[in-house]
């Protein structure tokens, strides 16, 4: 996020701040104009709900290198000896081409690259299915068995999830950047209104002061958000 609405976020505690300290609320709370308590009302809870939406916008990425490796690790190591088995299964069949394509050694699983890997543990989870079933399954000599290819598949859908994670998630954070303006413009829209309605809470050494905290409060880098009030010229002394 950038420096100018983070500095923004931090305005908005200070005007929050200043509001609900214990010396000032009496000087606000509905008392005429009453509006300026319906606004800062709204004003905080759309405060907070931005301060919410903002910390979602700035976390981490999920889907870290550490978690995909150790998915990935997993996948290749239930993979090898489930292909290489089902290999030796096919030659008894003498089915030569089917068993060449499992001729892999686990570096050469460990060498594919994501969506290669995850689709030959796909196919290789499809192929060993058949081999499953039946009365004794054709695969159980050779270690091939149902819970087996149920645990493969657990593994693919593991892989398959961390691998999308940084994507998907990056996508959601380009939505939320492009929704956190228009946020920060309705609280804007909010203080801007009590802006104009606070100078009327004035009017005594103490409520001016407090008035003064408001618009101190409203400072961004120097720079008032909101427009203090211009004073109104000295009364004359009665003659």
């Amino acid at each position: 996020m950038k420096d100018e609405l983070l500095a923004k976020l931090d305005m908005y505690s200070a005007v929050k701040d200043h509001l609900q300290d214990t010396a000032s609320k009496p000087l606000w709370f509905n008392l005429a104009p009453t509006a300026f308590t319906t606004l800062e009302g709204q004003f905080e809870t759309a405060a907070t709900d931005l301060g919410t939406f903002a910390d979602s916008q700035s976390a981490p990425i999920t889907g870290t290198t550490t978690q995909q490796n150790l998915a990935e690790t997993a996948l290749e190591d239930a993979s090898h000896p489930l292909s290489r088995a089902l290999r030796l299964l096919l030659l008894s069949q003498n089915n030569l081409a089917d068993a060449g394509q499992w001729n892999l050694s686990l570096s050469q699983w460990r060498q594919m690259q994501e969506s290669a890997l995850l689709n030959r543990a796909k196919a290789l989870h499809t192929a060993l299915l058949p081999h499953t079933t039946g009365t004794p399954p054709a695969g159980e000599p050779y270690g091939i068995t149902a819970a087996k290819a149920t645990a493969l598949n657990t593994l693919i859908a593991a892989y398959e999830a961390v691998i999308g994670a940084p994507t998907a998630a990056r996508s959601i954070r380009k939505a939320k950047t492009a929704d956190l303006r228009p946020r920060f413009r309705a609280v804007d829209t909010k203080l801007e209104g009590m802006d104009d309605l606070i100078p009327q809470l004035g009017g005594t050494p103490e409520k001016d002061l407090f008035v003064d905290g408001y618009f101190n409060a409203r400072r961004i880098g120097g720079q008032s958000s909101g427009t203090p009030p211009t004073p109104p010229p000295p009364t004359p002394p009665n003659p």
